[in-house]
C-alpha cells in the first residue's frame, strides 16, 4: 500500500513523468548560417536551439508568401520559425517545434531559385 501511494505521489506531483519546458528569452532576429542549421538537431527544446542560435527566427505570420510557398504546411500541433542564411541569401530555413514538448520536430531548408522537392514532414530536406 505504501509503495502504491508514493508511486501515485511522484507521478502527480510536478515534474515527475512530465517534460517541464525551459523558459527562455531571446531577441528577434533571422538570420543563421549553414553551420548553425547543421548544429539543429530534432528532438532539441527550442529553448536549446534558439538560445544557441541567440535569435528568435521570423514567425510564420510576418513571413512573405514567396518564402513561405517554399515548405508543406507545417504539421498540427507546431509552431515553426523562419531564418535566412547569412552566408547564402537565397536560402531559407524553418525550424518547427512541438508545442507542448517544444521539442524540435521538424528541420527544412530550401533554395529560392530552385522548384520545390519533395519535403518530407518531421525530417529534413534540401
Amino acid at each position: 500500500m505504501l509503495v502504491f501511494a508514493l508511486i501515485a505521489l511522484l507521478v502527480f506531483l510536478p515534474g515527475g513523468g512530465s517534460h517541464e519546458r525551459h523558459a527562455f528569452k531571446v531577441p528577434y532576429g533571422e538570420e543563421m548560417t549553414a553551420h548553425d542549421f547543421t548544429e539543429a538537431h530534432l528532438g532539441e527544446e527550442d529553448a536549446v536551439v534558439l538560445e544557441r542560435l541567440a535569435e528568435s527566427g521570423r514567425p510564420e505570420r510576418l513571413v512573405e508568401p514567396y518564402v513561405l510557398v517554399l515548405f508543406p504546411p507545417r504539421e498540427e500541433g507546431t509552431y515553426c520559425t523562419y531564418f535566412e542564411f547569412s552566408d547564402d541569401p537565397k536560402i531559407f530555413a524553418r525550424l518547427c517545434f512541438s508545442e507542448t514538448s517544444g521539442e524540435l520536430v521538424e528541420k527544412l531548408k530550401h533554395d529560392v531559385f530552385k522548384p520545390l522537392r519533395s519535403a518530407t514532414p518531421r525530417g529534413q530536406a534540401v
